[in-house]
């Protein structure tokens, strides 16, 4: 018998906003691979009709999708959004021009999420995230099935974020990685943006507190209510105030300049050990190769179904679960051996490393430095 229910993916570039995916191409040695699991446009996480009564799998809100999470935007990004004069992007910078001018959560470092998403999310992420409507991120074009209206410039959180990984906790380990790398950056260069472009003293003193107490550890009733306080907003924005979206294309015209030497130059130095970081699980990433050792590793099993059982979201046949026990810490060439002398069944490497990529197995091999 000979299993092998997977390959591993082809190479099918993954689109990053324009900006992140220039840095990105010179940090690592090619392409990322797509996640083809996780489908946007037809979304992977809602049920048809049952589903979820049967599986007792949590399932999105069609209403939200993984949409019910409203992100903060940097300064530069909002900048090219309202630089962004191609008619297919036309709804999405409307509703940035309508957060704009509402002025609620507004800065000189970008747009952050409003009080009620930030009140709300906070106390339960877990059971609100993907469901309530009321938490919807106002770049969600419901009109049109649900799509992001700026997509083509989202921040870091939303573009490393999927719901499904094709190479199981290896994928999910190097999106985590780069979402750590290209967040370190938004907020540095948000704030080398502020310092470029001053707002004035009196406004630094507001965007940046001394002490503990921020605008952030305090709901504002007013913008609560949706109507910022005027004189408050304009003493956040200083020299800019009135001038809001001037200063937002000016982040954008600034950041637009830099290379990736120039990004990292002017990053938090967390930034370049994110790099490093990210630069190998890259690797891990684009490697086929099986550990030299491997046992089972700590698994969840989800449920049957038919003649498989769903194991850390794999589905896994019954022929190949009876087989795992062989992978005791001997040399992987020796239980593959093994199971093909003695059950007769052939593990195909790419399955094998799969398995590895959910964590089904795990390596026995020490890391480097661990005594």
């Amino acid at each position: 018998m000979s299993i092998s229910r997977t390959k591993l993916p082809v190479i099918q570039t993954t689109a990053l906003p324009p900006l992140y995916a220039a840095w990105i191409d010179e940090l690592l040695a090619g392409p990322i691979p797509r996640e083809t699991d996780a489908t946007c446009d037809d979304c992977a996480m809602l049920s048809d009709a049952g589903t979820e009564a049967e599986s007792g799998e949590t399932f999105f809100n069609p209403e939200t999708k993984c949409c019910a999470y409203v992100p903060e935007l940097p300064n530069y990004l909002v900048g090219r959004m309202l630089a962004d004069r191609d008619a297919a992007f036309a709804k999405g910078r409307a509703t940035v021009v309508e957060r704009l001018q509402a002025g609620v959560g507004v800065t000189p470092l970008g747009m952050e999420p409003p009080p009620i998403f930030s009140v709300l999310y906070g106390r339960s992420s877990a059971t609100l995230f993907g469901q309530s409507r009321s938490l919807r991120c106002p770049h969600y074009l419901a009109d049109e099935g649900g799509r992001c209206g700026v997509w083509k410039h989202r921040a870091s959180v939303c573009a490393t974020w999927h719901c499904k990984y094709v190479r199981g906790a290896t994928g999910m380990t190097f999106w985590q990685t780069l979402h750590k790398l290209l967040s370190t950056i938004e907020q540095s260069l948000a704030r080398w943006c502020v310092h470029e472009l001053d707002p004035g003293g009196d406004a630094l003193k507001l965007l940046f507190p001394l002490g503990e107490e921020s605008a952030r550890t305090h709901v504002d009733p007013h913008a609560l209510d949706g109507a910022p306080e005027p004189k408050k907003q304009r003493a956040l924005w200083g020299n800019w105030a009135g001038r809001e979206a001037e200063f937002y294309q000016e982040c954008a015209r600034l950041v637009e300049l830099l290379k990736w030497p120039d990004v990292l130059a002017l990053s938090d130095p967390a930034a370049r050990i994110y790099a490093r970081m990210t630069g190998a699980a890259y690797g891990q990433l684009m490697s086929a190769e099986l550990p030299k050792a491997l046992k089972v590793g700590s698994f969840r099993c989800d449920r049957l179904k038919g003649d498989t059982q769903v194991i850390n979201s794999m589905e896994l046949p019954h022929a190949l679960l009876e087989a795992l026990p062989y992978f005791d810490g001997r040399p992987t060439q020796h239980a593959l051996a093994a199971i093909r002398a003695e059950r007769g069944i052939i593990l195909h490497r790419a399955l094998v490393r799969k398995l590895v990529d959910f964590q089904i197995l795990v390596s026995c091999e020490q890391p480097s430095g661990a005594s």
